[in-house]
């Protein structure tokens, strides 16, 4: 007896993708994170026109890189801590992917890949049984 097909997935246009604040996470890619850089830059700096650092290509290259390395929920939130803390100069007033993953991303994913470990850690903990409710004090020591 043949196979039952399974639907197709749906098609995500790039518009779509363009879309970061509401494409969830397991869809972006190179595309959602350009456009979210050109997005935030425009918002937080002023800057109209987004110039990559070493052109488009090497900014996909480092940005594919990371997605696969980090995952899209850590990605953004170190893009995020990025943003806020980046003073923008004269001579440097954008904040680039390039710049963000050669420089930032060393310093800032350690922070955030630590903060989604404690917090998974303290979910396994706390799990949504009545059982689960109480910790023992070595077990709160644990979560920090």
């Amino acid at each position: 007896m043949p196979r039952a097909k399974k639907p197709p997935k749906p098609k995500i246009t790039a518009d779509q993708r363009k879309d970061w604040s509401n494409l969830p996470l397991e869809h972006w890619n190179v595309l959602t994170l350009q456009t979210m850089f050109a997005d935030l830059n425009r918002d937080h700096f002023g800057v109209t026109v987004y110039v990559p650092m070493r052109g488009y290509g090497f900014e996909q290259g480092v940005l594919k890189r990371a997605l696969t390395d980090y995952g899209a929920a850590a990605l953004r939130e170190s893009i995020t801590r990025a943003f806020r803390e980046y003073k923008p100069t004269p001579q440097y007033p954008q904040l680039t992917a390039g710049f963000l993953i050669a420089y930032l991303l060393p310093r800032i994913m350690p922070q955030v890949l630590a903060e989604q470990a404690r917090a998974e850690k303290q979910a396994e903990y706390c799990g949504n049984s009545a059982d689960n409710n109480v910790l023992t004090d070595d077990e709160i020591i644990d979560l920090f």
